[in-house]
């Protein structure tokens, strides 16, 4: 390992030291970067030392805050939901430690459990899941409606976006997907501003009551087992508070979807069972429009962070020249099939 991983080894092992005064002898080993995410800096560790006369070791996760990334989260905030969610239906790592004062690491960062399991894939063949493709798009709708019937306000989760609204969803969040775009984009995308005074023209009822929303509940962002089940629901840090459906509509992005493994029609009851909630077609359909707008302001925001400096990672650069234009070319279609005006 290079000298600088063997360094930050050392330093997680002080930190972990510090947290865990019961532990001797702790040593961190097997530090490894697992690349593919834009947001966070995700490594994976082991935890080996002696208590109570035992060995002991545990295999854990570190999520740091990036220097410039996809998403500007609060970096407590993934944290709290994983706390939040613990046993209460939905698979998420256990979480252990957050750590906000950046002496230790230099930027904030948590920690939490490895799970088991294999990454859901966003593209590839057409059984990605070493066919296993029908159980985890079952259990998949069941885990999302299963967040949606949580009551965010039992659970403590008001510091979340709009954790006290009680309406009001659609306009809000895409006025603060309208906002990141403009605060990142280079020149104004006329694709893009059309259908944002078309969604504003054509705002949905609210839902039942309001939903924790995951924010990027997709294929990449889950583990799954052999046979199917999901291990764990990862990436938590654009969660906030709307229609359960934005989830929905998010998971049926063209880029994503679930629907190359179950149909909508087949995914819809699943998740009405789980979630105690009718879906409303015409709001499924505004939130899939809504969705596209979204992607193309996070891309925005991506393409923005390399221009000027911010993120140095090429995978921020290379996840926006692609995605930018597939979701501009999206809108279009939707925009077609919805007979909308611009």
């Amino acid at each position: 390992m290079a000298s600088e991983g063997i360094a930050l080894e050392t330093r997680i092992a002080d930190y972990l030291a510090h947290r865990m005064p019961g532990a001797a002898s702790l040593e961190v080993e097997g530090l490894a970067r697992i690349h593919g995410g834009s947001s966070q800096e995700t490594f994976r560790l082991r935890a080996k030392w002696r208590e109570d006369g035992e060995d002991r070791s545990r295999q854990l996760i570190l999520r740091r805050a990036p220097e410039a990334g996809l998403v500007n989260a609060e970096h407590d905030l993934e944290f709290k939901v994983y706390s939040a969610l613990a046993d209460r239906g939905v698979p998420v790592p256990r979480a252990h430690y957050l750590e906000l004062d950046p002496a230790w690491l230099d930027r904030p960062f948590f920690i939490m459990d490895l799970m088991p399991g294999k990454p859901g894939e966003i593209y590839g063949t057409d059984d990605p899941y070493d066919g296993d493709s029908d159980a985890v798009a079952h259990n998949f709708w069941r885990h999302m409606g299963t967040l949606a019937s949580q009551d965010h306000l039992a659970l403590g989760l008001t510091h979340l976006r709009n954790g006290e609204a009680e309406g009001g969803f659609a306009a809000s969040e895409l006025s603060y997907w309208e906002a990141k775009l403009d605060e990142d984009e280079a020149i104004v995308e006329p694709v893009v501003r059309g259908a944002i005074r078309w969604l504003r023209r054509n705002l949905p009822a609210d839902p039942v009551h309001p939903a924790i929303c995951h924010g990027d509940f997709r294929s990449g962002n889950f583990l799954y087992l052999p046979g199917g089940e999901i291990s764990a629901v990862l990436d938590w840090e654009m969660c906030h508070i709307s229609d359960p459906l934005e989830d929905m509509a998010w998971a049926l992005d063209p880029m994503w979807t679930m629907e190359r493994h179950m149909t909508l029609d087949e995914a819809i009851p699943l998740w009405e069972e789980t979630s105690g909630m009718p879906v409303d077609r015409a709001a499924l359909d505004w939130w899939r429009l809504f969705s596209m707008v979204k992607a193309c302001s996070l891309w925005t925001t991506a393409e923005a962070s390399f221009e000027n400096g911010t993120s140095r990672e090429m995978i921020v650069a290379l996840t926006a020249m692609r995605a930018s234009s597939f979701h501009r070319r999206q809108i279009i279609g939707r925009m077609a099939d919805l007979g909308a005006k611009a």
